[in-house]
């Protein structure tokens, strides 16, 4: 059974810390280079995914 999380209207901070791709990556069990990739492209599933993982560990609310 997965657990459903509600994620509030945050915002990310100016910097993440250091090694968050890696983080990421391994929450969403893609390689760095993916991660990378996405972020480059600004657009798709990945990228709203890794959007959402990053709000959730480390946003602003």
């Amino acid at each position: 059974m997965a657990k459903t999380l509600i994620v509030q209207k945050t915002e990310l901070p100016d910097f993440l810390p250091h090694g968050w791709k890696k983080e990421v990556a391994e929450v969403l069990g893609i390689h760095v280079n993916t991660v990378t990739n996405a972020l480059k492209a600004r657009r798709g599933k990945t990228y709203e995914r890794i959007k959402q993982v990053a709000i959730v560990k480390w946003g602003q609310y």
